[in-house]
Formats: C-alpha cells, structure tokens, sequence
C-alpha cells in the first residue's frame, strides 16, 4: 500500500504525489504497487494548478488583461 498525498487547487483541479513507496514497490525492480493506494494528505493550495495560471496568464496577454484575471493572476502568487 503505498503512500500519496492530493493537492487540491481553487480551479477544483487535483494532483497526487507519492509520499513513500510499500514493501513490495520498493523490492520491484520497476516500483510496480499492486495493492491499495493510501492517501495520507490533503492539501488545500489556494491557488490556481499550473495549466490554469498558465491559460490566465496567456488570455490576459492576448486581450491586455480584465480586470477579473489581474485579479486571480495577483491571488495566485500570493
């Protein structure tokens, strides 16, 4: 059973992460888990994923920016 975390953005996307590998992951040559995937954490961002932040940051450059994305572009570097 191998570890995981979620990170949970305020565009409702999610990523997990490994945390650790189980017994049997770690002797697999390829880290192949056949068995349950436990998440351990979740973790509230508060800011847009990556693919988000970048489609606002490349709408606000093709029509100069509203006032709305200079809005979420600003919170998302806090």
């Amino acid at each position: 059973m191998c570890d995981w975390e979620e990170f949970l953005f305020i565009c409702n996307h999610s990523i997990f992460r490994l945390k650790s590998y189980c017994h049997f992951a770690r002797n697999d040559p390829y880290h192949q888990c056949f068995g349950v995937k436990v998440l351990r954490n979740s973790w509230q961002q508060g800011v847009l994923c990556e693919k988000c932040a970048a489609e606002c940051r490349a709408a606000a450059v093709q029509d100069g920016g509203s006032p709305q994305q200079r809005g979420i572009l600003s919170n998302s570097r806090k």
